[in-house]
């Protein structure tokens, strides 16, 4: 019968084929519940010499024994499998190998390197173009000086981006003398958000880890792991299938922004899904995506008559209803572009929270709280949709609403009233309009004298009275 480590991630398989489980790593405090793997660190126990040992200290000298007595070594296992690095194609840093006749395959010297690429190369689209150059190829042995053929793959391009990161670190001032310097390196690693593919996910982040940590016993970076955070942004697909262009279903660009211009290229990209889901690519999207930019830039003719010095000197307590929810709208989105530039990068949210806030400036007709969006609206958009906001700013504000960052007005949360739903045995009526200070009492008296609870309560036996707060008030009823 095996034996199964309490501790082992193997214990459910144990307990599931009733597998002798023997605890060898307890808690501090006493044995431990067999419900569950114990994963924690603990005291050994039943472990010959190294009994009554903590885990982490039992460790290396569980290695030491092992070592003392030609029993087994300590080492690293690293889980990368093996990269076939070399590529048949001219984009990518030459490999810095010589074949050569006499002495077989020769490193370059280190003063000729970098091996350059030659720049009139014929990409044909047919075999290797560093092959079929008539004469970068060919050079001299490094070692005997004879006639050699230099080496025509080309490394992987991930080779390059597994460390480039700490070279634009390095101060380009420097770059003819190091290749990563120090001291630069240590002023602005780690990265500090990483986003990619899928396949950069799996591959490109696996291998930068590994070149960093190589990197870092070498010498060259203090840095051991390159990024600090990860974001893994979604396929765009068309018609169902991945966006490539083996498959022939790629969108052109240059074709979108001659129609609609560049900011609704961006604008349909980050609002049709959330960066870490797939895109559906939608024609008609786009055009959506244009006529919400061409509704926000010929808007801003409502901000006429009022002047910038005056948002400041806004009263919220004098506005009607309508202004008083625009500003509240216009301000969520400032409170969404916050969460969404620091946290989440869901910019779907933060458009979605600009076009409420438009539509809540429609429903009003104060200059001044249109200009006040607009100042808001401008900075937030700016990232997503440049050229607009650049452009409103300019003329709005002469881009003063830039130049910093825009804080939340609390004032502006501040309701009056709440609207609360008034169902009947479950089922929406109605709405009612309540102080935010009222109580439970008051509350239900004011549902059950509405106008909306008199037509199905009447006549009938009030069983229960529920409110969920700033929910609704369900009356229960029968008869």
């Amino acid at each position: 019968m095996a034996i199964v480590p309490a501790h082992d991630r193997d214990f459910e398989f144990a307990t599931k084929y009733k597998l002798d489980i023997k605890i060898v790593i307890d808690t501090k405090m006493g044995i431990i519940d067999l419900q569950e793997a114990f994963t924690d660190e603990g005291i050994l126990v039943d472990s010959d010499q190294f009994t009554d040992m903590p885990n982490v200290t039992a460790k290396k000298a569980i290695i030491e024994h092992f070592e003392k007595n030609n029993l087994g070594y300590e080492k690293v296992n690293f889980k990368l499998r093996d990269w076939g690095v070399s590529r048949q194609r001219y984009w990518g840093a030459p490999i810095p190998f010589v074949h050569c006749s006499e002495c077989g395959i020769v490193p370059e010297k280190i003063e000729n390197l970098p091996i350059a690429l030659p720049e009139d190369v014929q990409i044909t689209g047919e075999g290797n173009p560093l092959e079929n150059h008539p004469t970068w190829k060919n050079c001299s042995c490094p070692k005997c000086g004879k006639s050699a053929r230099r080496e025509t793959d080309t490394l992987d391009t991930f080779v390059q981006s597994s460390w480039y990161f700490l070279r634009y670190a390095t101060n380009p001032s420097k770059w003819d003398e190091v290749g990563i310097d120090k001291e630069d390196s240590n002023y602005w690693m780690d990265v500090d958000q990483y986003i990619g593919g899928i396949e950069h996910a799996i591959l490109h982040l696996l291998y930068a880890r590994f070149f960093t940590k190589a990197l870092n016993q070498l010498g060259y970076t203090n840095s051991i792991e390159p990024f600090k955070n990860l974001l893994t942004q979604g396929m765009v697909l068309k018609d169902g299938a991945k966006m490539s262009k083996s498959k022939g279903n790629v969108v052109d660009p240059d074709e979108i922004v001659s129609k609609y211009g560049a900011d609704t290229a961006r604008l349909f990209i980050l609002f049709a899904a959330p960066p870490t889901k797939e895109l559906e690519w939608n024609d008609s999207a786009v055009e959506g995506a244009y006529k919400f930019i061409r509704r926000f830039y010929e808007s801003s003719t409502k901000c006429e008559g009022a002047n910038a010095s005056l948002i400041e000197r806004l009263d919220h307590a004098s506005l009607n209803d309508n202004e008083k929810e625009a500003r509240k709208k216009v301000y969520e989105a400032l409170q969404k572009a916050n969460e969404v530039m620091n946290k989440t990068f869901a910019f779907n949210t933060l458009i979605a929270s600009c076009m409420e806030a438009l539509n809540a400036l429609n429903k009003q007709d104060n200059p001044t709280v249109w200009l006040e969006g607009y100042y808001i609206m401008t900075n937030i958009l700016e990232p997503i949709i440049p050229h607009t906001c650049w452009e409103l700013s300019d003329s709005l504000f002469a881009r003063a609403n830039f130049e910093k960052q825009l804080a939340v007005k609390e004032e502006v949360f501040v309701q009056d009233s709440i609207s609360l739903a008034l169902t009947i045995n479950g089922k929406k009526r109605g709405e009612i309009e309540v102080s935010p200070s009222a109580s439970k009492e008051e509350i239900l008296e004011m549902a059950k004298s509405s106008e909306i609870a008199k037509k199905w309560i009447e006549g009938k036996e009030l069983i229960k009275e529920i409110v969920v707060p700033n929910k609704l008030v369900n009356l229960v009823v029968k008869g």
